[in-house]
Parts: C-alpha cells; sequence; structure tokens
C-alpha cells in the first residue's frame, strides 16, 4: 500500500456560513464521528484527526488511496449533515502528499484564518490532535506532522511579524489608547452603544484589567444585560454629557444619524478634568463625535477612517510576513519529507541491531560456557572473535559467490562500499 497524508474539507473560504453549520462537529460528538469513520474507512486510512471549528470542518488522515477516502467521507459528511452529496463535494476541497503537509504548516501558522495570523487556530488544532491521540484515533504519522507544524507556527512567529500587528478594530482601539495611557489600569472607560462591535471591544478591554468600565445606550434593558457579563456600571444615555468627565478613554458605536457628543460637552468635560487627556475612538457610520472635537488640546479622537488607514498599514505589514512565512514553510516542508524518508530505515536499524544483539548473545553465552569448563581463555575468545565475525559476513559471502544473479555488479558495488573496500574491478 502506498501510505500518504490526505486532508479533505470545508472552510470560510469555500463554503458560507450555513453550510459551515451544518457540518460542523461538536466536541461532543467527534467521538461518535471517528469511531464511524474508522469504521467505514478501515483498512485505507489507519489514522485521522477531525478539526471542527466555527470556520472550518477538516479531515486530516494517514492512509491509502485518496480517491476512495475522499468518496467514502464526502458521503459520509452528506449524511451528517443531512445535505445532498453535490453540494458538499461543491464546496470541499482535498489535499494530498506535499499539499496537504503545505496547508496543515499554513493553518498552524494562522495564514489560512479569517483573520490572517490569529493564534486561536493553532490551540484549537493541538486540541483535535490531543483529543484524537487519546482517543487512539491518532497515531505516530499524524503527530510527527501536526508537531513538526506546531514548531513551523513557533518559528514563523519569531522570525516574522505575522502576529505581532492585530488588524481587528477592537485591538487597534486598544493599541492607540496605550500610546496615549501607556496601559489601562488606572483609566475608566465608557462604552456608548451596545452593538455587536461594543461587545467586541468589551471583551478586549476587559482583559487589559481598566480601573473600571461603564455602559451607556438607548436600549436600558439590553444595556444592563450586556454590562452585567463585564461586572461594569451603567447610566442612562440621557445624562451622558454631565458623566463625560468621569472617563479616560470613550469608545462609541452606535446607529444614530445626529452626533451624540458634541465639542461643546467634551470641552466642559476638558475643564473639570483640569485638561487631563480623553482617549475618544469613534467607530459609528455616522460619527457620534463632533468632528471639531479633534481639535481640542488634550483630545485624541479616531474615527474608523483613522483606524482604517492603520489597517491597511497592518495588512501590507503581514501581506510582507506571510511572504516571509511561506518562505520558512516551504522550506520546512522539504526537511519533513526528508526527516519522513530517514524514518523508514528505522526497522531496517532496529532489526539489524535485534539480529546483531542475538548472535553475540549466543556465542558469548557459549564462550562462558567453554571458560567455565577450562578452555583457555585466549583459545576461546579468538574463537568468539572469528565466529561473529563470520556470521556478519556470512550473508555478503553468498552473494559474492551467486555470479549468476542479475544484479552482481550492484551487488559487489554495495559489498565493497559497506565494508570500506578499496579494490578496482578489472
Amino acid at each position: 500500500m502506498d501510505f500518504n497524508y490526505f486532508i479533505i474539507g470545508l472552510n470560510h473560504k469555500s463554503a458560507d456560513l450555513s453550510l459551515r453549520e451544518r457540518v460542523s462537529i461538536p466536541e461532543n460528538k467527534i467521538l461518535q464521528a471517528q469511531r464511524q469513520l474508522k469504521t467505514l474507512l478501515d483498512p485505507l486510512a489507519i489514522e485521522q484527526v477531525i478539526l471542527s471549528t466555527c470556520n472550518r470542518t477538516e479531515f486530516y488522515f494517514y492512509g491509502d488511496n485518496l480517491s476512495n477516502i475522499f468518496d467514502k467521507t464526502l458521503n459520509w459528511l452528506a449524511m451528517y449533515a443531512n445535505e445532498n452529496i453535490e453540494e458538499i463535494q461543491a464546496h470541499t476541497y482535498k489535499r494530498e502528499g506535499k499539499e496537504a503537509v503545505s496547508h496543515i504548516f499554513c493553518l498552524a501558522c494562522g495564514l489560512d484564518s479569517m483573520a490572517m495570523g490569529e493564534t486561536q487556530i493553532l490551540g484549537q488544532l493541538k486540541s483535535a490532535t490531543r483529543m484524537s491521540k487519546e482517543l487512539g484515533y491518532s497515531g505516530n504519522n499524524l503527530d510527527y506532522l501536526t508537531q513538526k507544524a506546531f514548531n513551523v507556527a513557533k518559528l514563523v512567529r519569531s522570525e516574522t511579524d505575522i502576529g505581532k500587528q492585530s488588524i481587528s478594530l477592537a485591538s487597534l482601539s486598544i493599541q492607540l489608547t496605550k500610546k496615549i495611557f501607556g496601559n489601562l489600569s488606572n483609566c475608566d472607560v465608557l462604552f456608548i452603544g451596545a452593538g455587536e462591535m461594543i461587545n467586541l471591544c468589551l471583551n478586549h478591554i476587559s482583559e487589559q484589567n481598566p480601573k473600571s468600565i461603564t455602559l451607556t445606550n438607548r436600549d436600558l434593558k439590553r444595556g444592563q444585560e450586556l454590562i452585567k457579563k463585564f461586572n461594569g456600571n451603567y447610566f442612562p444615555i440621557g445624562s451622558l454629557n454631565r458623566n463625560l468627565e468621569n472617563f479616560d478613554v470613550i469608545i462609541s458605536c452606535t446607529a444614530s444619524s445626529l452626533p451624540l457628543v458634541g465639542l461643546g460637552a467634551i470641552s466642559t468635560a476638558l475643564k473639570k478634568r483640569k485638561n487631563r487627556p480623553i482617549v475618544c475612538i469613534d467607530l459609528a457610520v455616522p460619527r457620534d463625535f463632533e468632528p471639531e472635537v479633534k481639535k481640542l488640546d488634550n483630545v485624541f479622537l479616531f474615527s474608523i477612517d483613522d483606524l482604517g488607514a492603520q489597517i491597511d498599514e497592518n495588512i501590507k505589514s503581514r501581506l510582507s510576513s506571510a511572504k516571509e512565512a511561506r518562505e520558512i514553510i516551504e522550506s520546512s516542508i522539504q526537511e519533513f519529507f526528508i526527516w519522513k524518508e530517514k524514518r523508514k530505515i528505522v526497522p531496517i536499524i532496529q532489526q539489524l541491531k535485534s539480529r546483531s544483539e542475538e548472535a553475540v548473545g549466543n556465542e558469548v553465552k557459549s564462550a562462558i560456557r567453554k571458560v567455565e569448563n577450562g578452555a583457555p581463555v585466549e583459545d576461546v575468545l579468538s574463537e568468539l572473535a572469528n565466529k561473529i565475525s563470520n556470521k556478519f559476513l556470512h550473508n555478503a559471502y553468498v552473494a559474492l559467490n551467486d555470479q549468476n544473479s542479475e544484479k552482481y555488479s550492484e551487488i559487489r558495488f554495495w559489498i565493497k562500499k559497506l565494508y570500506g573496500i578499496e579494490l578496482d574491478d578489472k
């Protein structure tokens, strides 16, 4: 059998969210899925790992005959998702050999992620590999591959900037704020709004352990439910202006058609703060802050366009880093296959060592008995050396004496090479 690495999967590039939801395999169903695939694919696939996240469902196999594995897995996936097989097949990709290794290396490095360079996928891949190994469905071959992928990911992150600059608006907001205050531990932060973007920003900001977190919005119930998750404070939006002075950082993203925070309100807040700086992050379109606010001293107002420019720079940086990462990955692929070829000789080395130990052991036991029976030690050692030598040279003698062999010249060449014999074939 011609064993190789295979990958079959769907991801955010090949399938929409609706289809990805249907083929997603939750953690509590992974074991059942692996049992079914093991039964279905035996003996074609001798090892398997299943990775299922919000952006991808992928199957990693070590086995023989990709075509059969692909067809059988596709049928299983269609039944699992209760979807017609043509729909599944239209959005499914398959990788084999070098392409499969390249895919998993790129995946571990974050190059195949929706947000290029993110690290979450690396943890997900590690968890999937560990689970499959603990359940007994993954063996040495997939383990070697994934461990190499983890090492490549570490190398790429240490030698490129692929993961050093975040491209999300939420994390960019933190970066910009830190440029003003250094860190957020002494900052009181106000969020205006309660939509998806504010929720995301709350998650990021709360990880920075600010001094306090407060939220205000138009929908009191929704706002209070959201801020409760972060143990923060709440006040109605009607009292926004008179509370501005209490905050070092204000992040706003609402659906208001008119600005919520005007020049006069911020100016008044500054005076009450005795000109201590205020960072204002306006993620709304239309804007929640009057543009004139930016003219005030000690007010640092960043609009979504300002952050967008920063994102463009980060994308350029990441594209450059991605090129560097792919060069490292390509080199690592070559190293992996060279290493894998070398692994093929391990069983031969083990058998040679075993036979050697067996032969030597038997002769040594015989020699010890002769010495115990009174035979001269020198004679016994000489006989021992000759017997061991003859055992190791026996097969070479037999091969050299078989001059009728079609491969006689090749045999002569290798025996001379193995035993370091310098002799012209004349």
